[in-house]
């Protein structure tokens, strides 16, 4: 069969390509061609642009391991399903709620895949006024370092130098006893 200058794909009968006919029984491997999928995406499309808006203290209050939301991208996202099948464990994700996690997902570098599975966990749009624009770093809670630690060698000389005080005493009370009593 020549394809001429008007050929046209309804000219040729529906069932004259076998592929045609496992493609309309299958689903698409092109999932870009796939008209099911299609409607997805303006479905997501559609309740993005319906989504309600949060503000990073409403966000911050879901951070447990019952009710975790993360802020990526300006996006809000309920991993709290996502906790116990999370790649990097459960406490990666609870340590970046409460804040802007952007920088922690990029830096990881997640696949198109992960990233793919984002639209399953989003419930809205962060509030950008609520995010500060710069954040004051916390040190984590230690216990106290004593960098020059002089009491902890002070202590040290004192263990050492109290028992031969008490040795070299001992020592000269018994000299002295047995000089007195000879």
């Amino acid at each position: 069969m020549t394809r001429g200058p008007h050929y046209s794909p309804s000219h040729v009968p529906p069932s004259t390509y076998a592929s045609d006919l496992l493609l309309a029984q299958s689903p698409s491997p092109f999932p870009a061609l796939d008209p099911k999928l299609s409607r997805r995406r303006r479905r997501r499309k559609k309740r993005r642009k319906m989504s309600k808006v949060f503000s990073l203290e409403e966000v911050a209050k879901h951070n447990s391991k019952d009710d975790c939301w993360l802020i990526i991208g300006g996006k809000v996202y309920n991993v709290t399903k996502f906790l116990e099948d999370h790649p990097g464990g459960d406490d990666v994700l609870l340590s970046s709620t409460g804040k802007d996690a952007t920088d922690d997902f990029e830096d990881v570098g997640h696949s198109t895949t992960a990233r793919a599975m984002m639209d399953e966990y989003y419930v809205g749009d962060i509030d950008a006024t609520t995010i500060p624009t710069k954040v004051k770093y916390t040190p984590p809670n230690q216990p106290h370092y004593n960098q020059d630690k002089t009491s902890e060698f002070i202590i040290k000389i004192l263990q050492f130098l109290v028992p031969l005080a008490i040795l070299g005493l001992a020592v000269a009370v018994r000299i002295y006893t047995k000089s007195e009593s000879a």
